[in-house]
């Protein structure tokens, strides 16, 4: 599309375009009134300014002819030789801030507006947001606030501020476009408003859009369940999910060459079962689409694919899309370590679960062993995990969208097909969302496609629209065992560079402290402790200084208290553990024992008692 076409087709949408007009590549030039920019049209230069083809700032016809000849000789220098159906588009000049939109089509966000500085700032600093077409007025006007051109809307620029409605406005024309890229660079934000000064465009037919939302809350309720491919020998995943499930005598096996296993009674064929709602299947990839058909009439809703080798090895998998559209069942997987659900523990990793409240939906399967055994060190409960696997049919979107508990909703994500379906779960949500995004390297991006099959792809993109749509990004993948939803948080330390660090993590969840607050503190603190939050309580504290603090921060309405306790000579640590076994509080307390063998049985202590407790101030803030 040439650019007077363009600025038509732009105007028709209400897009604000400069006063131009069009000249043939040999017919005289007439503009008024001065200065104004010449520009060659030629459909085989896409990146005139690289060529020499624009010329700015032209005061008269003189020089506006004298342009046009320097213009000539560029192209040429290039080798570039105009043809007849080439011309001149004349434009008027505009002062003011230069900024950038565009529009993209991302394989798996699908329409993508973009918003940032423009001029050359687009790839010098790319300073640039991210905005779904699907965003509200709220959500864009997030996603500008995290650029730095954005400041101009709320701090100004040069003693003047600027109306941000002006870009919601040209966002959301945007949004409504059919059209498959897009670049408006710049775009002057005058004193009378935006116009798209330079632009071009690519209209084609745009891909279909992914599957709808599906709404699964029968996959959170297992009851009637079946292993298919139980195994006696030990080192087989088939015996570690029959271990895990020795102990349900809802949950039946199958396997043609076993009679028992772990005293229970093992199926020869599917059809012996009974009605059953979740099915597990560890066989052979070349079984599992006869095996799907056969449990149909068990009336089955759920079908849980542990067995690995398909799209990660380059084997088609849409078969699995397939059957699950066809009879209405929801799959999970293949390649994945299984689900757990409120005690049911049908995954092939470790045994002995706790029951929680934490959430853990996870592309990778062996990142939810490991934080399952962590989970198990820390004493800390599950409610749900899901080892999503390739996601040939149920995705993070879907898990999102169907969860209806009341705890936050942890995600491991490598890479995703269907990202729109997740930012409208994630709008649509009653519960924290939190996301560890892996994949930011390109030698991570390779990772993570021969992991899953899934790409990775653009992590600032991918990672912008998460936090715009109302998601939190977790730096720390420890981050991800924990369901607290903290805004208001107290610190208290017995060494102020702990308490300096802490704070630098999480400044903006800091508790500020009342005059009655620090008075109230005062009468059983030093006379030269901080008298601020963080609150030091000096390096000779005690445990008895600690209790007599805890038990006045209890009343000053924080979500949480991290209590800091570094080892110095005098502290002792055993009995400051003990503090949170043997007495109760209001508010969530996390112990934070920083050092190493000096707290090993402080920690012991709160092992046994089943207390959360961290051992470095990274981890400690994981989840805020």
């Amino acid at each position: 599309m040439q650019e007077n076409e363009l600025y038509q087709w732009l105007a028709g949408y209400g897009i604000p375009v400069p006063d131009y007009k069009f000249f043939p590549l040999h017919g005289e030039l007439i503009s008024e009134p001065y200065p104004v920019a010449l520009k060659i049209v030629s459909p085989g230069i896409v990146h005139k300014t690289e060529v020499g083809g624009v010329a700015l700032n032209l005061d008269s016809p003189q020089e506006l002819e004298k342009a046009r000849e320097r213009i000539l000789a560029n192209l040429h220098s290039h080798g570039i030789i105009p043809g007849e159906g080439d011309g001149w588009i004349v434009t008027r000049m505009y002062e003011g801030i230069e900024l950038f939109f565009g529009v993209t089509w991302d394989p798996a966000f699908e329409k993508v507006i973009l918003f940032g500085a423009g001029g050359t700032r687009v790839e010098i600093d790319r300073d640039i947001c991210y905005i779904d077409s699907e965003a509200g007025e709220e959500e864009i006007k997030h996603a500008i606030s995290r650029t730095r051109i954005g400041r101009i809307f709320t701090d100004g620029f040069r003693g003047k501020k600027y109306d941000i409605r002006l870009v919601v406005d040209l966002v959301q024309k945007l949004q409504r476009l059919e059209v498959s890229e897009l670049d408006c660079n710049p775009v002057m934000l005058t004193e009378n408003g935006l116009v798209v000064v330079d632009a071009r465009a690519r209209v084609g037919d745009l891909p279909l859009p992914g599957r709808p939302l599906k709404h699964i809350p029968a996959l959170f309720q297992p009851v009637h369940t079946a292993i298919i491919g139980v195994s006696g020998h030990t080192e087989k995943v088939g015996y570690a999910l029959a271990k895990n499930n020795a102990g349900d005598p809802d949950c039946c096996y199958v396997n043609p060459h076993l009679d028992t296993l772990f005293n229970k009674k093992v199926f020869a064929r599917i059809e012996d079962l009974p009605e059953i709602d979740t099915a597990v299947l560890c066989i052979p990839p070349g079984a599992l689409q006869d095996s799907i058909e056969r449990l149909i009439p068990k009336k089955v809703k759920n079908i849980v694919i542990i067995t690995a080798g398909f799209r990660e090895a380059g084997r088609d998998e849409r078969f699995l899309q397939e059957l699950a559209d066809r009879y209405g069942v929801n799959i999970i997987g293949p390649n994945c370590l299984g689900i757990y659900m409120k005690g049911k523990n049908l995954t092939f990793g470790p045994e002995s679960m706790k029951n929680g409240e934490v959430n853990l939906f996870s592309q990778s399967g062996a990142i939810v062993a490991e934080l399952m055994d962590k989970a198990l060190y820390r004493n800390i409960g599950f409610e749900n995990i899901v080892s999503t696997g390739n996601m040939a049919d149920v995705d993070f979107g879907n898990l999102v969208y169907s969860y209806q508990g009341m705890h936050a909703i942890n995600l491991y994500i490598e890479g995703v097909s269907n990202g729109k379906n997740l930012l409208r779960a994630i709008r649509q949500r009653k519960v924290p969302v939190r996301v560890f995004k892996a994949g930011r390297t390109e030698a991570a991006k390779k990772a993570a496609f021969s992991h899953t099959g899934n790409l990775a792809g653009n992590y600032e993109l991918f990672t912008g629209l998460m936090e715009s749509a109302g998601a939190q990004i977790l730096r720390d993948i420890n981050g991800l065992l924990y369901p607290y939803d903290l805004k208001k948080v107290l610190i208290v330390t017995n060494a102020g560079g702990a308490g300096t660090v802490m704070s630098d993590l999480i400044s903006d969840k800091l508790l500020t402290l009342s005059g009655e607050q620090v008075d109230e503190l005062g009468k059983v603190l030093p006379h030269h402790w901080s008298k601020n939050n963080p609150i030091d309580i000096i390096g000779d504290a005690t445990h008895e200084r600690y209790l007599k603090v805890l038990e006045i921060a209890d009343r000053f309405g924080a979500d949480a208290i991290y209590v800091l306790v570094t080892p110095q000579f005098m502290t002792d640590t055993e009995d400051i553990s003990r503090i949170f076994v043997d007495h109760a509080f209001h508010t969530q307390l996390f112990p934070v024992l920083l050092g190493g063998v000096k707290m090993e049985a402080a920690r012991c202590i709160l092992r046994k008692a089943g207390v959360t407790y961290f051992e470095e101030l990274t981890e400690a803030v994981s989840f805020l």
